[in-house]
């Protein structure tokens, strides 16, 4: 797009009016060509590039949390188990998760409701029933569509990652304090242990709340996302007959 403002000035007459509402600016081409510029990589960063950056920073820190609890689940299964430590650490990832959930959950809501409306409309366009038949040939839109479709659903597998580790986790200190309260002197340990598992819920990462991120989303999203269109595919072939 930029390379097409470079060689076409009647582009930038019109992008340069769009931006000054309408006006007619007596201005020389190389300022108009720097406001059209500055203009469409601004708004293109904004619509575009600051949320999927959102979402990588989100993807990484849920990668980070799933594997902080893998990490203390492997300790667990070697059997080197230090129950004031373990219960410092484990205390420390979940307030670490509930603060990431209540600092991020809202916008990841709206981020993913958005993503995956455009990742509705791309699918319904590429069936060739959608009525802005522009989507088709905006190369832009496609690529960022793709994009989006794909964090999307990579969002949804890594958030999945922390709730499937910490259901490990608990499966595996539920084994051990079990196995401490068959053996002689450690009954207080398996008390302390257990009390403080009930004590603490399972962590489960959501989207403000309205939905718990799960591997079964997974399906769930790409089963609404396919049944939705082909029903409105079939009630266009029906119409149009």
């Amino acid at each position: 797009m930029i390379a097409i403002f470079c060689t076409n000035k009647s582009e930038i007459d019109s992008w340069f009016q769009m931006i000054c509402f309408g006006k007619d600016q007596n201005t020389y081409f190389p300022v108009k060509l720097t406001v059209v510029v500055t203009y469409y990589v601004g708004t293109r960063t904004i619509k575009y590039v600051c949320p999927l950056l959102l979402i990588l920073f989100y993807i990484r820190q849920c990668f980070m949390l799933s594997q902080y609890l893998k990490e203390q689940r492997e300790y667990f299964s070697l059997k080197q188990i230090y129950i004031p430590s373990f219960i410092q650490d484990y205390c420390f990832l979940h307030k670490t998760i509930l603060l990431a959930e209540s600092a991020l959950s809202l916008q990841i809501f709206w981020l993913l409701s958005s993503q995956f409306n455009s990742l509705f409309v791309l699918f319904s366009a590429t069936l060739r029933y959608s009525s802005s038949s522009a989507f088709i040939v905006d190369l832009e839109y496609i690529i960022f569509a793709a994009l989006q479709g794909v964090s999307f659903f990579v969002v949804i597998f890594f958030a999945a990652q922390v709730h499937e580790e910490d259901e490990e986790l608990r499966h595996e200190v539920k084994d051990i304090a079990f196995q401490l309260k068959n053996l002689k002197g450690t009954e207080e340990s398996y008390e302390a242990l257990f009390l403080f598992l009930e004590s603490k819920r399972p962590l489960a990462l959501t989207a403000s709340g309205l939905f718990q991120f799960k591997k079964n989303l997974l399906l769930t999203s790409a089963g609404i996302l396919i049944t939705y269109n082909l029903l409105i595919l079939q009630l266009d072939i029906i119409y149009f007959a």
